[in-house]
């Protein structure tokens, strides 16, 4: 749906169709919260890219990079040069456990990385040495943050399953805003509901996809 259908639709279940009390540039606001929640929380934006890494050299800030960059999904190297393999996700917490001195550990291959979104990087175990740093060494699989709209004909840019999810948002932060608590509350009800029946179908998708690859294999 384009933002103005949505705003309208909103209007609606607000039982104001003309912009009495909320004027559109709060509904317009509202319509991109949901939209920045529910791609947070679904990472239902997806994007991928490669990046430079460099011999020696353990973190890199992932904003530079990926500046629309939400969450982490995936990450790919391109290990000794010639061969893609995936990483295992690891923490610092984790590797101070079972790899005890890691930060000071030699370079070589990585097979684990580890991300960290309040610092805004991205760090590869172990560090890289020469044969496995270079251009485009690393690719990184990620949800995308929200883009917001910038007119009333363009479309949100979330999946169309989750769009009546925004009305309800904006439903619910409008209620919010006159203090009707219940009213407000059952908005929210339906809005959470919306994104975990959209996550549980892809998730069951996927599961789907699995059986089928794993069948298909098997002939």
């Amino acid at each position: 749906m384009i933002r103005s259908a949505i705003r309208a639709l909103s209007r609606k279940r607000l039982y104001e169709v003309s912009a009495a009390f909320w004027t559109d540039a709060e509904l317009n606001t509202w319509i991109d919260n949901g939209c920045d929640d529910i791609a947070f929380r679904t990472k239902c934006i997806r994007d991928n890219g490669k990046m430079t890494t460099v011999s020696g050299t353990q973190e890199y800030t992932l904003s530079t990079t990926f500046p629309t960059l939400n969450t982490v999904l995936e990450v790919y190297y391109l290990k000794g040069g010639t061969t893609w393999e995936k990483l295992d996700s690891t923490t610092r917490e984790e590797l101070n456990k079972t790899d005890r001195g890691w930060k000071s550990a030699l370079a070589g291959t990585p097979d684990r990385y580890y991300w960290d979104r309040e610092e805004d990087i991205i760090a590869f175990y172990p560090k890289p040495d020469t044969t496995n740093a270079g251009t485009d060494y690393a690719e990184v699989y990620y949800g995308v943050k929200h883009t917001p709209i910038a007119a009333d004909d363009s479309a949100i840019d979330i999946p169309y399953q989750l769009h009546l999810a925004v009305i309800e948002f904006v439903v619910a932060t409008g209620l919010d805003t006159r203090g009707w608590g219940d009213k407000s509350n059952d908005a929210w009800q339906k809005y959470y509901t919306k994104v975990h029946e959209y996550m549980v179908e892809r998730n069951r998708e996927r599961e789907d996809d699995d059986i089928v690859m794993k069948s298909y294999k098997n002939i």
